[in-house]
């Protein structure tokens, strides 16, 4: 029986991968989260560097697989594509700076229309004057924590879906499973109920965007990476609108990206598998 199971998983990286990278990550948000929900009281402190190895789950589950079906050169291809910088400049603008500007929008329109609230920035409300030297620490430690989530989902399982999907049904049902991957992570920082799953539904929208700027560029796991970086520290300094406005547009941004791009590549270029 075990010998059955583990050939068939053999012959499906794509769902060896993904039970990999869920218990990896899971095995330390889980505890976390049933903490949370006071149904344990002890687990791994977020600030322990352990958590590197949660976030790491898709990266060293994308690098597990590709040793196991394809050996060092299969390895050396998964990284190859974080060398593809040669893209148009529009595509670094794009991905340093869409974050921002899609907040910065949605407050702009919602001041338009009367709407007034007060905002404080996540990281320096954390640290405070006092621990202002952590600021650049967290910064600097995004960037290999979101390499270990782009290696996984764009890295490795995004071309292979789009091998047996469409760019937009790839999109949708990476999305799922990356927006359902975070839940333990969501309810050990105290979410519950239905925000959950329409933080996981949500998830769809930065997914095509992804896929868009990937197809876009050749396959450039580099501008994934970088993208995912740019969202997560606009994120540390600029709190979510109290209001839909920015949801809105960051909904809309990716169905303008669908309708003129096409569902079918969301490029011009095609992909192929690694």
């Amino acid at each position: 029986m075990i010998s059955r199971v583990s050939e068939y998983l053999k012959r499906s990286p794509f769902l060896l991968f993904f039970l990999l990278s869920y218990v990896t990550s899971w095995a330390i948000w889980v505890p976390q989260a049933a903490v949370t929900l006071g149904i344990t009281e002890s687990a791994i402190p977020p600030e322990s560097p352990l958590m590197l190895l949660s976030v790491w789950g898709p990266g060293l589950a994308a690098i597990i697989v590709t040793l196991l079906m394809a050996g060092k050169a299969g390895l050396h291809k998964l990284f190859h594509p974080i060398r593809y910088w040669n893209v148009g400049i529009q595509w670094y603008l794009f991905v340093l700076f869409y974050p921002a500007v899609i907040w910065l929008v949605g407050r702009a329109i919602d001041a338009l229309f009367g709407q007034s609230y007060e905002l404080t920035s996540p990281i320096l409300t954390h640290f405070g004057p006092e621990q202002a030297m952590m600021v650049p620490v967290a910064l600097f430690s995004a960037f290999p924590n979101t390499l270990g989530e782009e290696l996984g989902w764009r890295g490795f399982a995004l071309p292979k879906l789009q091998v047996k999907y469409n760019a937009l049904v790839s999109s949708i049902i990476l999305g799922l499973l990356w927006g359902f991957w975070h839940i333990p992570l969501w309810i050990g920082y105290g979410q519950t109920g239905l925000p959950l799953l329409v933080d996981m539904l949500t998830m769809v929208a930065p997914a095509i965007l992804f896929t868009w700027i990937y197809n876009n560029t050749g396959g450039s796991l580099l501008l994934a990476w970088l993208f995912h970086w740019t969202m997560t520290i606009t994120g540390y300094f600029l709190v979510p609108l109290p209001t839909l406005t920015d949801d809105v547009l960051k909904w809309g941004v990716p169905v303008l990206a669908v309708i003129i791009a096409r569902p079918a590549h969301l490029s011009r270029k095609r992909i192929t598998s690694q």
